[in-house]
């Protein structure tokens, strides 16, 4: 018993420790709460910092809105609003907007161009544009496109897909298109087509081809007037061979000449000594830029001319002669090739014969004493 007592304490020991307990509980709570409360000063600051973490972004707000007004403003004053639009280095007008480029512009003026002239069309200008922001200043130029087009239209030039009636190799005229060189040449034959009926062959005496390039538009001719130019003629000395029933006054006639002129450019010729069949002279002719040739093909029934036979008689004096079988004219089918320029006979040859009636000869007997 004695024992168990001593494993208690006693009731001094006992509220000594109790209240030593406490107080050290106690003290450890006032040094908690000392812990946990902060000076006033700094009770302070921290109060003052929060206030300016309120105030910061406000501000931050405000000037973030002002940097965004000043921006759109000058947006406003530097944006590209417009599309100047220039020929060469001139600048021609401004379009509203950024939808007109330089390719759509070009291809809306040769495309209208090509409508007008009827060929194919390259613009030998170089159109441009550039885009910028259309001010106060600049507000008087602004035109719209349908505006703008047409005057740059009348202000370039231009090259046309043109076909060109070549003449030995070297160019004669300039149409718009090869319809209408077919059109020209056509037209220039048509004077010299043999009547119906008539076998001849046409063609010209120069080399002539149609072909096509990008010409300047100014070369560009109409129908008539590439008539004209190609018709135009220029005088040069050519020949022509006499055929059976020719004069000279008719020769100079048909060559539009006087027959002064005629016997000027043949030296030697004369009127008292006269021509003969197959003799070839000198004649005037008017050489156009392109001439007809043709050659026609005729087939005649003529004359075949009797022939004379001779036969001596030692018994009659010379002054003596008989005829003893008369003669007569046969017939024979000609053909014959008529080369003419222009209309005029160069040239009349038989190319083949056929004798339809055999002439008979005429048969005269001649004195010999």
């Amino acid at each position: 018993m004695t024992e168990g007592k001593d494993n208690f304490p006693r009731r001094q020991e006992r509220e000594q420790y109790g209240a030593k307990k406490e107080t050290s509980l106690r003290r450890d709570n006032i040094n908690q709460d000392r812990r946990s409360q902060k000076p006033k000063k700094m009770q302070n600051t921290e109060k003052r910092r929060q206030k300016n973490r309120r105030v910061l972004p406000k501000k931050q707000a405000i000037l973030g809105v002002g940097i965004l007004i000043i921006l759109i403003i000058l947006w406003l004053f530097i944006r590209t609003n417009g599309t100047e639009v220039f020929v060469g280095a001139e600048s021609i007008g401004v379009l509203e907007g950024s939808s007109a480029t330089a390719q759509t512009i070009t291809e809306t003026i040769e495309t209208q161009l090509a409508g007008i002239v009827g060929a194919e069309v390259k613009i030998n200008e170089e159109i441009k544009t550039e885009r910028i922001h259309i001010g106060g200043k600049r507000k008087k130029d602004v035109c719209t496109l349908e505006h703008l087009i047409p005057k740059l239209r009348n202000m370039v030039t231009y090259k046309v897909n043109a076909a060109i009636i070549m003449i030995d190799g070297g160019k004669g005229v300039v149409l718009a298109n090869e319809e209408q060189a077919n059109h020209v040449l056509d037209a220039i034959k048509e004077p010299y087509l043999p009547a119906e009926g008539v076998e001849a062959t046409v063609e010209w005496v120069e080399k002539v081809t149609i072909a096509t390039d990008f010409v300047d538009s100014e070369e560009v001719l109409s129908e008539d007037e590439a008539i004209t130019a190609l018709q135009a003629t220029t005088n040069i000395t050519g020949t022509y061979t006499i055929q059976s029933n020719d004069a000279l006054y008719k020769i100079a006639q048909n060559y539009e000449c006087s027959l002064e002129d005629l016997l000027k450019l043949n030296e030697g010729l004369t009127i008292e000594k006269g021509i003969f069949v197959g003799q070839v002279i000198n004649v005037p002719i008017k050489k156009a830029k392109v001439s007809v040739k043709t050659i026609e093909t005729q087939v005649l029934t003529t004359v075949e001319p009797k022939t004379y036979e001779y036969q001596s008689d030692n018994t009659q004096p010379k002054s003596y002669q008989k005829v003893i079988q008369q003669g007569r004219a046969g017939q024979k089918k000609s053909t014959i090739q008529i080369t003419r320029i222009n209309g005029f006979v160069q040239e009349e040859k038989e190319v083949s014969k056929e004798i339809t009636t055999e002439p008979v000869p005429e048969i005269i007997v001649r004195g010999t004493l």
